[in-house]
């Protein structure tokens, strides 16, 4: 009795045991395999996220090129749509597109192939002629029926668009642009519209091809898909990511997320056992091992978690090592850089970093000494981080690092010793080239932010120095916050203030070395506004310089300039010449000759009497069309002055070469009067100019002992503290009143 009590005790534990092995078993491969499909389905998403972003970076490609084409346009005076057209042949010939053409408001466009059609109907050009930036679906050409692809940029005349000018592709060729390798070339992409009609069709031979809908296509390869494609269709509605599985001869995973173009999105598309190969493997391992011998349970155990393991290390190598440099991948740093900010106590720094014209490397040296170049970066990256600090290669020549410091200047030392190493030690490996990087440098101040706002403050930094020659890195900071704050504010407010007049002219008076007497002056501006405070040059012109509102203003000050001296002429006052600053915009502009010869003889005032002042910097850019312009002006009866000589990268042939009429010194030179060798300086370059006839008047003079020093050399004339600082109108006024 006890016999079979015991039999069916040990039955009962052995049922027991083998009914919880059995749960724990089923409930480890149903946990395995959702875990495993995870994976699996992230590893759709991260790619479908690259393509996207590929796919993007061509779009805005194609879209930068229309921009700088139609700025180009814009620029012009009266609009000619067959000019333009000639200019468009030369840009088309540069670029794999069917054609390039304008459209007229009416809708009338004019073709680089030449041909004239009517495209009022085009949904890109209605886009474009309202201001927007236009794509079109797959189109038929009008002209002999092809599939086709459009983009389009509307063209500017002042604040009204004139007329469009478009890029058609061929769907072949838009197909090239767009292809994207996906799985090692397993799998191929689509290009569709949010109602699914397909925009650019896959070329593989096993995709839904010859279709021009993808529900369509999918309904049509399986009726087990409809459910799925109903799925697909919703979250398309929705304008979200997302993936089925479906059924063409074999099954397949299709992923799909949205463009940024128009409403499209870009389908991936890969075989359903190219991804579910490690998953199935794992889980016929699994079954297999479970039914094995009891006495190889813990073994089995073993073997499955280190299966796992090594199974997801693989996908995570796939996932989080970069392809090229072997390091972190971006992902990973991000995900690490959040680990690393809460694990620490120390100040941090998010820094990002790019080589300035990469492609270089790549044009004369090939894309494998390339990517030698970008595993070169990485080490030099490793060599100077310290333990617990990350980075990462985030895109193609850009890198991305977190750095802590005790201090600013200890971080600034740290910079400054990695951008020497890295130009010192790359530049012996290839002498040709010089290695020109910047960076820009985030301080985190929040260590739960969120990464992404750190790389767009880092970002921040570093486009505020990008192609300047003599900055390499900067920081995100509180100061450069506020300075961004302080810029917008400005810049909204400038056209305001144009149009309200609060920019008022200053004189700054200019004098004959050897008579001490008035004879000239230059026309200097300042910002006045309604609250009655001032605005100091040294913030605003730079604004207007890049948004080219400097254009307006030198208009402006010179007709108040014009303006003033016709009064002052009426009143009979003394006329001496005002120099009024032209900035480099305008030399891109023929039109501004004629609009200030027109003021000039709607005010009667001699062009003698108006000077034109042109920076150091403007007369570097393509020397011949701005002696013509030059020219043209002295034709006109315009003086031309030289301002800020010294200051940038001079050339001393530059003189014999641009014919200038006065040469101004800068302050910067005259300040080093007293060094010896600023003295010969100074008076090799007085001399020089003065063998060309070339009138020299220097800058910031303030002492009696620069005045003697530069009446000895022969200078003709000077402006400064020493005689004057720059004065209002009604003060300027009464010096015409002394005699001369």
């Amino acid at each position: 009795m006890l016999k079979n009590k015991n039999i069916w005790k040990r039955l009962f534990i052995g049922a027991f045991l083998c009914g919880t092995l059995t749960g724990i078993l089923f409930f480890y491969i149903n946990i395995l395999d959702k875990k495993l499909n995870d994976e699996i389905i992230s590893a759709l998403e991260e790619t479908s996220e690259q393509s996207v972003v590929i796919l993007n970076k061509e779009v805005e490609g194609e879209f930068t090129l229309l921009t700088e084409v139609a700025y180009r346009l814009s620029v012009r005076g009266d609009f000619d749509p067959k000019e333009a057209v000639e200019e468009l042949q030369r840009i088309s010939q540069r670029n794999s597109v069917k054609r390039m053409g304008i459209i007229m408001p009416d809708g009338q466009a004019y073709t680089t192939d030449n041909k004239v059609l009517d495209l009022r109907d085009r949904e890109f050009f209605q886009d474009s002629v309202q201001g927007k930036r236009g794509i079109s679906g797959r189109l038929q050409d009008k002209d002999n029926g092809e599939d086709i692809v459009v983009f389009s940029m509307p063209i500017y005349e002042g604040e009204n668009v004139c007329a469009v000018v478009f890029m058609t592709f061929r769907l072949e060729e838009i197909q090239n642009l767009f292809s994207v390798s996906v799985f090692d070339g397993e799998g191929y992409t689509y290009v569709i519209e949010e109602n699914g009609d397909i925009v650019l069709d896959t070329t593989v031979s096993k995709g839904l091809s010859n279709y021009e809908n993808i529900y369509s296509a999918l309904k049509d390869a399986s009726v087990d898909n409809r459910e799925v494609a109903h799925k697909m269709k919703k979250d398309l509605e929705r304008g979200e990511s997302g993936y089925i599985r479906f059924h063409n001869k074999i099954d397949k995973y299709m992923y799909y997320s949205p463009l940024q173009a128009k409403s499209w999105y870009v389908l991936n598309v890969v075989p359903a056992d190219v991804m579910d190969s490690t998953r199935d493997f794992i889980m016929f391992l699994t079954y297999a091992l479970c039914t094995a011998l009891a006495g190889i349970f813990a073994i089995f155990i073993l073997y499955i978690i280190k299966t796992e393991q090594r199974k997801k290390k693989e996908l995570s190598n796939i996932l989080y090592v970069d392809n090229v440099t072997g390091g972190y991948s971006y992902a990973r740093f991000c995900a690490e850089a959040q680990n690393c900010l809460k694990s620490t106590t120390g100040n941090a720094a998010y820094i990002v970093m790019d080589v300035d014209q990469f492609k270089i490397v790549n044009e004369l040296f090939g894309y494998e000494k390339g990517d030698t170049t970008l595993c070169y970066i990485w080490k030099m990256w490793k060599k100077h981080s310290r333990e617990n600090e990350i980075y990462a290669r985030r895109i193609a020549d850009k890198f991305v690092a977190l750095w802590y410091f005790n201090s600013r200047e200890e971080l600034d030392k740290r910079v400054e010793s990695f951008l020497d190493a890295l130009q010192k030690s790359f530049s012996d490996t290839i002498s040709e080239y010089i290695l020109k990087v910047s960076l820009g440098i985030y301080i985190v101040k929040d260590k739960n932010e969120d990464t992404q706002h750190m790389l767009n403050y880092a970002t921040m930094a570093h486009s505020s120095i990008k192609g300047q020659e003599d900055i390499q890195y900067a920081f995100y900071d509180d100061d450069f916050r506020a300075k961004l704050l302080q810029e917008k504010l400005l810049r909204d407010q400038m056209k305001l203030a144009l149009q309200n007049e609060e920019f008022t002219v200053y004189y700054q008076p200019r004098y004959s070395v050897l008579t001490k007497k008035l004879v000239g002056a230059e026309a200097l501006v300042r910002w006045k506004k309604a609250d009655g405070s001032t605005v100091m040059p040294g913030s605003f012109i730079p604004l207007a310089e890049k948004n080219g509102f400097i254009s307006h203003l030198d208009k402006y000050i010179f007709a108040e300039v014009c303006k003033k001296q016709k009064e002052w002429m009426n009143k009979g006052k003394q006329a001496v010449p005002v120099s009024v600053n032209l900035s480099r915009r305008h030399l891109y502009d023929d039109s501004f000759m004629e609009e200030y010869r027109k003021m000039v003889e709607d005010t009667a005032v001699p062009a003698k009497y108006m000077q034109l002042e042109l920076t150091e910097s403007a007369m570097f850019e393509n020397q011949e069309a701005l002696c013509q312009i030059i020219d043209k002006l002295h034709a006109m009866g315009f003086n031309i002055l030289m301002d800020d000589f010294g200051t940038g990268y001079s050339s001393l042939m530059m003189l014999k070469s641009i014919p200038i009429d006065v040469l101004k010194l800068d302050k910067s030179f005259v300040d080093d009067f007293d060094d010896p060798k600023g003295r010969k300086i100074i008076t090799s370059v007085i001399e020089l100019a003065q063998a060309l006839n070339i009138e020299v008047t220097a800058e910031g003079v303030e002492t009696k002992e620069q005045y003697e020093f530069l009446r000895e050399l022969g200078c003709n004339t000077i402006q400064g503290f020493y005689f004057a600082k720059p004065m209002p109108d009604e003060e300027f006024e009464k010096l015409l009143e002394e005699p001369t």
